[in-house]
């Protein structure tokens, strides 16, 4: 998975979750609330990559992303425009998929209104 459709594919599995019309499809939201979106101007870009090379901003807890970043310093980052918001930047082409995926799942776990995800938790084969 390393295109921004990609991306959009696999979220758009999840129950309620569509790109955002608003944004020319530039984001992915579950009932208005952002899960990913494309990193694509300088505050939301780590310094000294090439502009060819796509990062996306995904949702998630500020502890959790403290770990990553940590552990996966170059995988992972946090631009100071977006030092206070609860996303993490993901280097596209470098994260494994599956690792990805996981982010991406929690992104919605993290915004999906509680009823949607238990259900949706529910269906799912064990």
């Amino acid at each position: 998975m390393h295109r921004w459709d990609e991306v959009c594919e696999f979220l758009e599995t999840l129950p309620e979750t569509r790109r955002d019309p608003e944004a020319d499809g530039e984001g992915v939201r579950v009932r208005g609330k952002v899960i990913a979106f494309p990193a694509r101007n300088e505050r939301s870009r780590p310094e000294g990559y090439s502009a060819e090379e796509l990062f996306v901003v995904i949702r998630i807890d500020l502890q959790e992303r403290a770990y990553l970043v940590q552990q996966w310093p170059g995988l992972f980052f946090v631009t100071p425009h977006y030092r206070t918001y609860p996303g993490v930047i993901t280097r596209l082409a470098s994260v494994p998929e599956e690792q990805l995926e996981e982010l991406l799942l929690d992104a919605w776990r993290l915004v999906a209104p509680k009823r949607l995800v238990k259900e949706w938790e529910q269906s799912q084969p064990r």
